[in-house]
């Protein structure tokens, strides 16, 4: 797909860094802006699909208990720091 102008108001602040960066990388202030955008879609979209799992999950009936959230988040930044708990609360079968 080829490419489109864009018109986008930003505030003096914000274009004199978007400048200031571009000259730094020696991309333009477009290329900047794109792979910005393009991240920030990008995060939007793996947000959107972690919700929607999380919502399937949940009218599942599947969920991780509060006790083994605190023991993860109680985790992080230490050395004890534990990867995300699995969901351990399931429907009656």
């Amino acid at each position: 797909m080829g490419t489109i102008g864009l018109s986008v108001e930003i505030d003096g602040a914000l274009n004199a860094e978007l400048e200031a960066e571009a000259r730094r990388s020696n991309e333009t202030a477009g290329e900047i802006a794109q792979n910005a955008i393009a991240g920030y879609l990008d995060g939007r979209r793996r947000k959107r699909a972690v919700v929607c799992q999380a919502l399937t999950e949940a009218e599942d009936g599947v969920f991780i208990s509060e006790g083994a959230v605190e023991d993860w988040m109680n985790g992080w930044g230490t050395p004890d720091a534990r990867p995300r708990p699995e969901p351990d609360m399931f429907p009656d079968r």
